[in-house]
């Protein structure tokens, strides 16, 4: 049996139209996620609120204040 080289073109550029197709939605759900912060920035805020909830009333003392 012989492939027929216009419908072997035709079904590639369906398969291509396709996979563009799910390019773009897969870049715009991507783009539409807000951007988290690096996992070593969420582990810092993490424990900069861990040590401030153990100081408790003392560590209110020294923070600078603001004016």
């Amino acid at each position: 049996m012989d492939l027929n080289d216009y419908v072997m073109s035709q079904l590639v550029r369906a398969r291509l139209a396709d996979l563009r197709a799910d390019a773009a939605r897969h870049n715009a759900a991507s783009d539409a996620r807000s951007a988290r912060p690096p996992l070593r920035v969420a582990v810092g805020l993490a424990l900069i609120r861990l040590g401030r909830l153990a100081a408790g009333d003392a560590g209110r003392s020294l923070r600078p204040r603001a004016s």
